[in-house]
């Protein structure tokens, strides 16, 4: 059994409702004999569960966070959709109950890591987005496949997701929706000009490189967030992260039903 003493919180200030959330966890959490450490960024030493308190950006900062520290994550979602953060705030208190009585289900979701040819690297969670920098201006991508060469892309970029994050950037992009009990690495072309649109679902230990080609920059982003600038001539090659992030659940739903709530499918 797997119980929770020392808890962070991440939270969306400006999220309606955020930090009343906020307060109903640490009233509810000291009540239960936890310790609530900090609602600050980074999450201080010592911190053994990062609670992230708003949206599925605010969940992928706080899970961010718990990956550096060797924590698990768990999301309640104040956002519109919340497919990472499943707890609602109505199921606060059977989240609590949870910590404490270690019947919360733990998920181990695969990394995503981009390394330069420099040696910079980074991880992230749910994808690694080489873009233009240019609205007006397509890019051109040289990509080689578990170092053959695959194809060249001219578009507006490409992302490699997980399976985690197969429902953010490269769902809007039409790539699949990935069971995150799976391994994998998703391909996924940005406004392609080829007859080659569709995603390519690779191996969980298969290495996407790509080469900046023609005489403009690119922008290397990692879950959503601006990582560097690349020169032509520069390459990144990304591949599965060395480290896995922990999720806990309620453990409510399995992943079609998941999927069919969060994105409103008996609507649609």
């Amino acid at each position: 059994m797997r119980t929770f003493e020392r808890i962070s919180l991440v939270l969306h200030e400006s999220r309606p409702g955020a930090q009343q959330v906020a307060e109903r966890v640490i009233a509810g959490a000291t009540a239960r004999g936890l310790e609530v450490l900090s609602s600050e960024e980074p999450p201080p030493a010592g911190t053994d569960l990062i609670i992230g308190i708003g949206g599925d950006g605010t969940l992928l900062s706080a899970a961010s966070h718990a990956l550096a520290a060797g924590a698990p994550v768990v999301g309640i979602n104040l956002g519109n959709v919340g497919y990472l953060a499943e707890v609602e705030p109505d199921d606060i208190e059977h989240m609590l109950d949870g910590l404490v009585d270690g019947t919360l289900e733990v998920k181990e979701r695969m990394t995503v890591r981009a390394e330069l040819d420099d040696g910079r690297s980074w991880q992230g969670i749910n994808d690694i987005v080489v873009e233009k920098v240019m609205s007006q201006r397509l890019i051109q991508l040289g990509v080689h496949i578990n170092g053959q060469f695959f194809t060249t892309y001219r578009s507006d970029g490409i992302i490699v997701a997980t399976p985690l994050g197969s429902t953010a950037y490269s769902l809007s992009a039409g790539g699949p929706v990935i069971d995150p009990n799976l391994g994998a690495l998703i391909l996924t072309p940005v406004a392609p000009h080829s007859l080659l649109s569709r995603s390519i679902v690779l191996a969980p230990d298969a290495s996407v490189m790509c080469r900046v080609e023609l005489d403009r920059q690119v922008r290397l982003n990692v879950d959503g967030r601006n990582a560097t600038v690349l020169d032509p001539g520069s390459e990144v090659t990304i591949t599965r992260g060395s480290e896995s992030i922990e999720f806990l659940s309620l453990a409510r739903r399995p992943f079609p039903q998941t999927v069919r709530y969060q994105f409103g499918l008996d609507h649609a």
